[in-house]
């Protein structure tokens, strides 16, 4: 069972969300990437004097709940930090497949006892410490734009799986002080979800920003920060950065081919790279913006750009610069505009999920109460 200082130090970052980021950090480079050498890579990292890792620390606590302690793959000497919403279940099988578990196609592959995968929490501290500061590790996370990715979550979790989303979260909503009826009649609707359902309901690992999920000393460690924008080459990048023990890079090994076209079904082995650029993911590049003007509004893209504010002002993600609305537009939206008492009527956006790269889509009655980022991804069982 968690501590009191580590449940109370991970609701505190869950609160973080309700209360806008106030220091807006400068932007600056420090996307330390494949394209560097570990020796670079980490004298930016290590300019942080005598970083202590302390068992309360997010990276490190097992509070119970996953999955915020990184993934730990031996042999590749690295760390990874899954992130929902940005390919986490591929990257949870390709890891599983790293370690040469034969069920990393498996049904429920984020229960622990089906990828048997470590995390940091399984190592003494004094050998996590050593992993997340020494330059012989890489320690890696894919980050995604918030607006596609409270987005696809939403795609995902409230239209898709819209009878378990009114049977399952609207009662942890209504358990949570909101209004069962409300959610239940509105869930679908965006403008609801965001300004409503995600306020109330804060926590919830697909929704929740992927700041605040590496304690704050940390972020100058992570030596490879991938994007999804450029998905593709920053997957052969980190998957180039890191050798096996015989020398053999884990992209020569398992990244370059035997992947299929279909991130959905894993089962078809193809000829394939790993989350390569298939036609899906092509098709959603090119028109990820139009699918994003079919929900979003001005006012809703300020929300998120206010709710998310830590994930898009910080020296480390280096999102290219989105606006979908034009600002003087935006201005003339708010002049003398109230929306206190809107209705949400928006459903016939709901008919176009391709905004929802990602890998949820299995349903499961193991979805979250009031569990901090419980774990009900996929079929209901992680990110």
């Amino acid at each position: 069972m968690p501590n009191r200082s580590t449940s109370l130090k991970v609701l505190l970052l869950s609160l973080s969300i309700l209360a806008p980021h106030c220091a807006v950090v400068a932007a600056g480079g420090n996307l330390r990437t494949a394209d560097e050498s570990k020796a670079d890579r980490w004298q930016v990292g290590h300019s942080q004097a005598a970083l202590v890792l302390e068992e309360d620390d997010v990276i490190y606590a097992d509070t119970g709940f996953p999955i915020f302690s990184p993934v730990v793959v031996e042999e590749y000497k690295t760390i990874f930090f899954t992130v929902a919403k940005a390919a986490s279940t591929e990257w949870i099988r390709m890891l599983t497949r790293m370690t040469g578990n034969p069920s990393w196609c498996a049904t429920w592959i984020h229960k622990a006892e089906v990828n048997k995968l470590k995390r940091l929490y399984d190592y003494s501290i004094a050998d996590a410490q050593k992993m997340m500061t020494s330059p012989e590790w890489t320690r890696a996370i894919f980050v995604r734009r918030p607006l596609e990715r409270v987005l696809s979550a939403f795609l995902d979790k409230a239209v898709v799986h819209t009878d378990q989303f009114a049977d399952d979260y609207c009662k942890s909503y209504e358990r949570r002080g909101g209004h069962l009826d409300d959610c239940i009649e509105y869930h679908e609707d965006f403008g609801f979800f965001l300004k409503n359902f995600t306020t109330v309901y804060p926590d919830n690992t697909h929704w929740f920003p992927i700041y605040p999920r590496i304690d704050e000393k940390w972020w100058p460690q992570i030596n490879f920060i991938g994007n999804f924008e450029s998905l593709s080459d920053d997957v052969e990048k980190y998957l180039r950065s890191i050798n096996s023990e015989d020398g053999v890079t884990a992209w020569e090994r398992y990244g370059k081919t035997g992947w299929s076209n279909d991130e959905r079904n894993c089962k078809a082995i193809g000829d394939k790279p790993f989350l390569g650029s298939s036609q899906k993911d092509v098709h959603h590049l090119t028109n990820a913006n139009s699918k994003l003007l079919k929900y979003y509004t001005p006012e809703l893209e300020k929300v998120v750009k206010t709710k998310y504010e830590m994930d898009l002002n910080n020296p480390y993600f280096q999102f290219s610069p989105l606006e979908l609305f034009d600002p003087e537009a935006v201005a003339e939206y708010y002049e003398g505009y109230d929306n206190e008492d809107e209705d949400y009527d928006n459903d016939e956006n709901n008919d176009d999920d391709d905004i929802d790269y990602d890998d949820d889509y299995e349903s499961s009655d193991e979805e979250a109460d009031d569990d901090i980022y419980y774990d009900d991804d996929e079929e209901g069982d992680g990110e």
